[in-house]
């Protein structure tokens, strides 16, 4: 882990655009993530959005990552941590809602059903590395092509609406937005937190 000024210096670098700052980052936060992914595994609807964890953790880290001011009073690691933990739990309330809609439609509605699942312990496993946070990343960054690291950097860490992206690369919106999904599909789909970094 990096001194809190170390690691500052890589957050400004980072929100500048540094691919090689962000990789570094999200090595150092590797852990965390991948224990976060599994906050609700020991439930049935935790498990049932293990596939989609990943992905979901994934753009919570970059967009703490864009939000973040190195300059504030708030520690990053304990930012970093709150927008993971509202991203994951946001998923899983929104499983545990589908889960009752469809298993019980004609009982209580969204709005009317009760937050059962708020009382569920959210103490998190500490699963152990089976390989380096470099051969992880290594391994992410042969899986994105040049496209995706362009469009991730500069949606989720640039902060540009779509119609900017459009404007900058030349392309229509209802193009970008295609290649958005397309991108949070693959993120989705690729094993293991690191598979996602935007380095080169």
């Amino acid at each position: 882990m990096y001194s809190e000024k170390d690691e500052k210096e890589l957050i400004r670098r980072a929100q500048k655009g540094d691919n090689q700052a962000v990789c570094q980052l999200l090595a150092a936060y590797e852990g965390l993530i991948k224990n976060m992914s599994r906050r609700y595994s020991h439930t049935p609807t935790g498990r049932a959005i293990a596939d989609d964890a990943q992905g979901i953790l994934l753009l919570a880290f970059m967009e703490a990552l864009r939000d973040f001011q190195p300059e504030g009073p708030v520690h990053f690691a304990a930012f970093l941590r709150s927008r993971l933990h509202s991203a994951i739990y946001q998923a899983f309330r929104t499983a545990c809602r589908y889960n009752q809609r469809t298993a019980h439609p004609q009982t209580a509605t969204e709005d009317e059903a009760g937050d059962w699942y708020d009382m569920i312990p959210g103490t998190a496993p500490s699963p152990e590395h089976q390989v380096t946070a470099r051969d992880e990343l290594t391994q992410i960054c042969r899986q994105l092509s040049e496209a995706e690291k362009r469009l991730l950097s500069m949606s989720c860490l640039q902060g540009l609406t779509q119609s900017r992206i459009a404007r900058l690369l030349h392309r229509s919106p209802g193009t970008i937005s295609k290649q958005l999904q397309k991108l949070r599909a693959h993120l989705q789909a690729i094993t293991g937190m690191a598979t996602a970094c935007p380095c080169t």
